[in-house]
């Protein structure tokens, strides 16, 4: 009783972990925390801190390629532009219309009294004129003396002089007058921006002394003036030249921010100039001084190895697992067809595998740092990653799984190693293409030779990403000795893979309950121990399920399904009727039906109770789950047509369909969809009346079409080309094992055992007796 009770403890364990959801969640967050524990923990970063003069301790080389900076020479590159950049200046093109403006609204003042003036009035006098002084400055925003207000007092303010005024100011501004000359001629070399203040126009100005000084405006505010001016009074000819003076303004003005800016951005145009340190290149002997070429390189070196926050760095490494495997898992793995079926089991099958390999390759950075303690944390640059079987695990998960769930598994697998290495990209694409390539090498022919074969071919598809790899990292000719290693280290890490893989599938096949087409080549022996039963307890059923394997090996080879895999089905998809041989009619020797004395309800259980026996000899011998789904599905939910209409004309009222069905369920791949077809057909042709070519072809093609009708192959992937393809292949064979013989002559004592029927055809007698005319045989 206790030990029931073990076993009935162990039995619900296994169920839990085979079925519970929430072991997944605890498989990804144990693998995301193992993860980041035994691979960021343990790097540790090589310190290159030294000074000028200092005595090196040891060897110093480059781990990798990486650049330095001559930081002298891009600061000068940076000078040069600068000064190179046009100096921006603004150009005030508004202000003559503003100077012209105030020298209107400023004589207006004053011209309004004499404009009020008439016969009755008389012109206002130079005292009230006077009054308005004090706005005639505010608005020409100059101060203008008593003796200049009485001149222009003389002449009554006239508008001639606010024209003549506006003209000279007009000629000056036009040419330009910038405040320091002395500073723009600096610029004459390279010339200047003119920027237009509000339109933001630019032009470039290459000759600079044509533009005025302020002290040369004023002097060309005399010249300029003279020819305007000459027919007017000295006195108002030197006042208006006077005001013109003092009203001038510099248009033209340094933009000193513009400038500095546009210095600025030029300068962080220019890159800095490196030159590289190419992996492996010698940095520091052990001994020497550190000279100021040599600290420039170590500092460098130094950048390239900055030490990081742990934590931080662990929880990046945490959330890059996690959300890795999650994401693959979510998009490509959860729903995929091939895994529906014991999920929880593959899935566990892919962790471990991604565990054992990723531990592989955590051994070969441990080995490889404890062989030489200075070797970079950066263990890639030695390229002793590619020795690492990595691919192994695509060659595995290929074998077992397919080759579609094996490149999902590559890149979760490429990517966490690389990650390893310090998140090295040559890693991730080596390994990622190496395991992609191997998987497809193994997937189509699974021999034992084949897997030689594979192997060499994985080695020098390695070496050819070893040169690749080389080439692509290095700017200079590869050394011919690192070159040599390397693609030594690639070469033995694909022959190390097909060895795991060869060594592993035989331990994975017992733990895991898997079935490779070597495993299936000794179920397809028929020396197999439920074969010998079957053959001898069962020999009809024994000669049927031989004819469906036939049939299927044909049909599977037809449409490019697994002609092995459809082959084993075939074989063992009956083997349920060893509980109850008599009961099914190819095993009935004597003619006699033992269904004659059973109700139709129980006939239809006892046939439906051959799929659950067979399940239990199946597991009970550990035939895999191939055979499994053949036993489980070769009947689909289909109808047990015979006994069902027989029931119904007993009269039985209530008759339900779902008790004469069989319980499914219905064929998910295609291979089990072939055998139930090769099933049905064998069992029809076999009772069909004159076998005769086209009557099989007639009578295939009918029943394929009632299997479709009925919805049987509608979880499967079998399309309408691959059942032609099927019922031809059908054809062929029923044909040629139902042709028709050459009638030898019968000697006179057969003849007349013959006619006293002493030898006959039981299955056929059988069939024409208990099948009513238009009904398929019943499919037992």
């Amino acid at each position: 009783m206790k030990k029931s009770k073990n076993e009935n403890s162990i039995e619900q364990l296994k169920n839990f972990f085979l079925t519970s959801q929430s072991v997944l969640w605890v498989l990804l967050f144990v693998i995301t925390l193992a993860f980041t524990i035994t691979h960021y923990p343990g790097q540790s970063n090589p310190s290159y801190s030294y000074t000028i003069g200092d005595v090196a301790k040891r060897d110093i080389k480059a781990p990798k390629n990486f650049f330095v900076e001559d930081k002298a020479a891009t600061n000068q590159k940076k000078n040069e532009v600068r000064e190179s950049v046009k100096s921006v200046y603004d150009y005030d093109a508004g202000l003559v219309d503003r100077i012209a403006a105030n020298i209107d609204n400023a004589m207006k003042v004053p011209r309004e009294l004499f404009a009020k003036a008439n016969e009755h009035d008389p012109e206002p006098t130079l005292a009230i004129v006077l009054e308005t002084k004090a706005a005639f400055e505010e608005k020409l925003g100059i101060e203008v003396s008593k003796n200049a207000y009485a001149v222009l007092h003389r002449y009554q303010f006239s508008s001639d002089i606010s024209m003549k005024m506006k003209i000279v100011l007009e000629k000056i501004l036009a040419i330009g007058v910038v405040a320091n000359k002395e500073l723009l001629l600096k610029e004459e070399n390279k010339g200047i921006v003119l920027q237009t203040i509000g339109t933001r126009d630019e032009r470039i100005v290459n000759v600079l002394k044509t533009f005025y000084s302020p002290e040369q405006a004023k002097v060309m505010v005399r010249i300029e003036g003279q020819p305007i001016l000459k027919d007017l009074n000295y006195n108002l000819s030197n006042l208006i030249v006077d005001l013109c003076q003092r009203l001038l303004q510099p248009n033209i003005s340094l933009n000193k921010n513009e400038t500095e800016r546009r210095s600025q951005d030029a300068a962080a145009q220019i890159k800095p100039i490196l030159y590289q340190i190419v992996a492996g290149e010698m940095i520091l002997r052990e001994g020497e001084r550190v000279d100021k070429v040599q600290l420039v390189k170590l500092n460098a070196l130094q950048e390239q190895v900055e030490e990081k926050d742990i934590f931080v760095s662990s929880t990046g490494l945490a959330l890059i697992t996690f959300l890795t495997i999650l994401t693959v898992y979510l998009l490509f793995i959860k729903n995929h067809k091939k895994l529906k079926p014991d999920h929880n089991k593959h899935i566990l099958f892919l962790a471990l595998g991604l565990v054992l390999y990723l531990t592989f390759a955590k051994a070969a950075t441990y080995i490889a740092q404890s062989a030489n303690p200075d070797l970079s944390w950066d263990i890639s640059s030695v390229s002793f990653f590619m020795i690492i079987p990595i691919p192994a695990a695509a060659m595995v998960t290929c074998l077992f799984l397919g080759f579609d769930i094996a490149v999902f598994f590559t890149f979760i697998l490429a990517l966490l190693t690389s990650l390893a290495f310090s998140g090295n990209l040559e890693v991730f694409i080596f390994f990622f293409l190496s395991s992609i390539a191997a998987a497809y090498w193994i997937k189509e022919r699974q021999e034992r030779k084949n897997f030689i074969i594979a192997g060499f071919k994985l080695a020098m598809f390695n070496v050819a990403l070893a040169l690749s790899l080389s080439f692509y990292s290095l700017s200079q000719p590869p050394d011919v000795i690192i070159l040599a290693k390397e693609m030594a280290f690639a070469f033995c890490g694909g022959l190390f893979s097909v060895t795991l893989t060869i060594g592993f599938a035989p331990l994975i096949e017992v733990i895991f309950d898997y079935s490779t087409d070597s495993k299936l080549l000794e179920f397809a022996n028929l020396d197999q121990p439920l074969m010998r039963r079957l053959m001898i307890e069962a020999p009809g059923t024994y000669n049927h399920s031989v004819i469906v394997a036939t049939l299927s090996e044909a049909a599977a080879s037809s449409i490019n399904a697994g002609t092995l895999r459809a082959k084993v089905m075939g074989y063992y998809h009956d083997i349920g009727k060893l509980d109850k041989t008599l009961y099914f009619i190819e095993n009935q020797a004597d003619g006699k039906n033992k269904h004659d004395k059973l109700s139709p309800s129980m006939s239809a259980l006892i046939l439906i109770q051959h799929v659950k026996k067979g399940i239990e000899l199946a597991r009970q011998h550990k035939l895999g789950n191939e055979i499994l789904e053949s036993i489980t599905q070769h009947h689909g939910t289909s109808l047990i047509k015979y006994f069902y209409q027989k029931s119904l004309n007993s009269g039985n009222d209530t008759v339900k369909e779902e008790d004469f069905r069989y319980p499914g369920p219905k064929p998910q791949t295609r291979e089990a969809a072939i055998v139930m077809l090769a099933d049905v057909v064998e069992a029809a042709i076999r009772a069909l009346d004159r076998p005769t070519p086209a009557r099989i072809q007639g009578r295939v093609k009918e029943l394929i079409n009632d299997i479709f009708a009925d919805g049987q192959l509608e979880e499967c992937e079998l399309t309408l080309k691959d059942l032609h393809q099927i019922a031809k292949s059908f054809n062929n064979i029923l044909t040629s094992i139902y042709h028709n013989r050459i009638e030898y002559p019968d000697r006179p004592q057969e003849k007349k055992k013959e006619k006293n029927g002493i030898i006959k055809d039981t299955d056929r007698q059988s069939a024409k007796k208990e099948i009513p005319n238009g009904q398929n045989p019943p499919p037992f």
